[in-house]
């Protein structure tokens, strides 16, 4: 428990005075509230929920046929592989296809966004700094990515 939540003192908690003051007094718009971050959002919410869904849903599938079709899950297909040992092995499979579309959606649907958006804060840290806000400290981002020297690739 820190002094602070006991109301015996310590440094106020960053959100007390309010998001703006936190992001040095407001005077920039937030990309969360932008409404490409937010199709972002919802577009990722959206993958998760259906993949997850997926994922749960054949192992429910394989879990209530095991249960309750015990003599079709042990029905031979070819020597000791049976209906059940195959369908346990494809949970398998569906996990890297689900691992699979998770790539394909990132690439298409999520790194472009992110791209235009990067260079959106960059482009307002610049106009920033023309401004005379030469003072500020460089972002976390801006170290690293300044270290590195090139812009971030995807697999």
């Amino acid at each position: 428990m820190s002094r602070h939540s006991t109301g015996l003192g310590g440094p106020p908690f960053p959100y007390e005075t309010g998001p703006e003051a936190a992001l040095g007094g407001g005077e920039r718009p937030s990309v969360s509230g932008r409404p490409e971050y937010q199709a972002l959002r919802r577009a990722h919410r959206r993958f998760g929920v259906r993949a997850t869904a997926v994922a749960v849903g054949g192992f429910l599938l394989y879990v209530l046929l095991s249960s309750f079709l015990p003599g079709l899950m042990n029905t031979p297909l070819s020597g000791h592989l049976t209906i059940g040992l195959a369908l346990g092995l494809g949970q398998f499979v569906l996990m890297g296809v689900i691992v699979w579309r998770y790539l394909v959606h990132v690439r298409r649907d999520v790194t472009p966004v992110v791209r235009g958006l990067r260079g959106l804060v960059r482009h307002q840290e610049g106009e920033d700094r023309r401004q005379g806000a030469g003072g500020r400290r460089h972002s976390a981002f801006e170290a690293r990515a300044g270290r590195r020297g090139e812009e971030f690739r995807p697999w």
